[in-house]
């Protein structure tokens, strides 16, 4: 009965809509209305502002995080608090409070991932950082620190298991991404 549990609970803390409470207690608008329509921190930043979009980022990566957490609290092992993880993300993209409708994931991933393998993330957010400030792209830098988590996660001679659940996360947070802005971050979706 704990699994099922388990399961639920990832996805619906994945689903609370942190970009939409935030922005809407600050504005008073729906974050889909503004910018490129995604309900996500990096349209929280783009449209609203950095203190915003942080407070939605710390959010959404809390999410994720818990929801490993909650699997690994009621002692289950690493493949079943990937699929939390997982879930996690899934409930961010496909938010039952807003009508499956949600952001892309990145953030609840990071978080599932830091939940996961903080030893992996830690560099992998220190390329990132150092690679926004060379570029001056926060979305090529998180990228690039996002695709490294695998490869820290394998350097570390973690489990197989973790290694491959880092991979399923990335993927899953790429698949949501292409959706919506194919494979050009300018593209925006259609207006409300």
């Amino acid at each position: 009965m704990t699994l099922p549990i388990a399961l639920t609970v990832a996805y619906l803390l994945g689903s609370i809509p942190t970009s939409y409470i935030i922005v809407h207690l600050i504005t008073g608008r729906d974050i889909r209305t503004l910018g490129n329509g995604n309900p996500g921190m990096m349209n929280v930043w783009d449209s609203v502002g950095m203190r915003p979009a942080l407070i939605v980022g710390l959010g959404d990566v809390g999410k994720g995080m818990a929801a490993v957490t909650v699997a690994y609290w009621l002692g289950f092992g690493d493949g079943i608090a990937i699929l939390c993880g997982l879930l996690a993300v899934i409930g961010h993209d496909f938010s039952v409070f807003l009508r499956f409708d949600g952001g892309n994931g990145t953030a609840a991933g990071v978080g599932a991932l830091f939940g996961l393998v903080p030893a992996a993330v830690a560099p992998a957010a220190g390329l990132a950082i150092l690679i926004t400030l060379a570029t001056h792209s926060k979305r090529f830098g998180g990228a690039i620190g996002l695709l490294a988590v695998p490869a820290f996660t394998a350097w570390q001679q973690e489990p197989t298991t973790l290694v491959w659940g880092t991979v399923a996360l990335l993927g899953v947070i790429a698949l949501k991404i292409i959706r919506f802005e194919g494979f050009t971050p300018v593209r925006s979706r259609p207006p409300r």
